[in-house]
């Protein structure tokens, strides 16, 4: 995997709206936040603009997009938020430009469709962690902000977190892989669909249906992709729905049925996904999992 090269105080930052509209005050957040911590910022002409749900029309979000990507003094490229509207643009952004100007794309949710072009066609690491939307007032100590921008600069975290109930012991090594399911699952079949030999899977999402998760979860079972991997991380599932006739199952309890017969360790509750506390994880790198019955550790072995 390619490793973008890591940010130096002063480096440049451009932000990017490339799903959905997000307003101009929490643009002005942000700016204020990168001068407090030392970056410098750069918007892409339509960050906070408006066009129905999204922050402009496909082609100028792309071309918003390809602007700060080949802008040869813009070493991050910073969303704004998630959304909808990323998988619209896959056929207007030359990613393989990427390729040539390495630098890092950092976002989650909708993003996971850029994330997975990067790991799954170009060999290219990038940030699965928090966004401009997720600057709030006050402290940032327990949202991951402030990690993310020390992993930036190179500083890798090593995680630790309490044992779930339903995690399953083990140790594993492998590349991590993923994001929000229902992105990975809109691009089953497609040039950028992932192949789980050796990866570590991790997922999180939010607002589903419980039965349509227990649907995706299926999906990936039936075309190969489960039983194909060496772990699986399993981030926040956020305010997961329910019919007026009960599933009868928890996220996590639809997720530890479909994996049962798999032998690999699963990790749940990691946090990142939907919630406050987002961490930051380096996609495409190399990482080792362990799961015991006390507590879960993810370290990263090659960025």
């Amino acid at each position: 995997m390619i490793v973008p090269p890591f940010l130096k105080e002063g480096a440049l930052v451009g932000m990017v709206s490339p799903a959905g509209k997000i307003a101009e005050n929490e643009i002005k957040r942000a700016e204020s936040f990168l001068d407090a911590h030392g970056f410098r910022h750069i918007r892409a002409p339509h960050v906070a603009d408006a066009w129905h749900q999204f922050s402009a029309t496909d082609e100028k979000r792309a071309a918003d997009f390809m602007e700060m990507l080949l802008n040869p003094e813009v070493e991050a490229i910073w969303c704004s938020r998630g959304g909808y509207g990323a998988i619209r643009l896959l056929d207007l952004i030359d990613f393989s430009a990427f390729q040539s100007h390495p630098k890092w794309l950092i976002g989650y949710s909708d993003i996971t469709v850029f994330h997975s072009v990067l790991q799954n066609s170009l060999e290219m690491m990038s940030i699965h962690g928090p966004m401009v939307r997720s600057l709030k007032e006050g402290s940032y100590d327990d949202t991951g902000m402030s990690r993310l921008w020390n992993l930036l600069k190179g500083q890798l975290p090593d995680y630790k977190i309490h044992a779930h109930p339903l995690n399953r012991p083990g140790v594993a090594k492998g590349t991590l892989i993923g994001g929000n399911l229902s992105l990975l699952f809109s691009l089953i079949g497609s040039q950028y669909d992932f192949d789980p030999k050796g990866k570590i899977l991790f997922i999180e999402d939010v607002s589903e249906y419980l039965y349509h998760l227990d649907r995706m979860m299926y999906g990936l079972k039936v075309s190969g992709k489960l039983a194909g991997l060496s772990g699986l991380i399993v981030g926040q599932m956020t305010d997961m729905q329910d019919n007026e006739t009960p599933f009868g199952f928890t996220a996590n309890q639809i997720i530890t049925d479909v994996v049962k017969e798999y032998q690999y360790p699963v990790m749940f509750d990691f946090p990142a996904g939907h919630s406050r506390q987002n961490e930051p994880i380096v996609l495409g790198a190399k990482v080792r999992m362990s799961v015991s019955e006390s507590e879960s550790e993810l370290s990263f072995l090659n960025c």
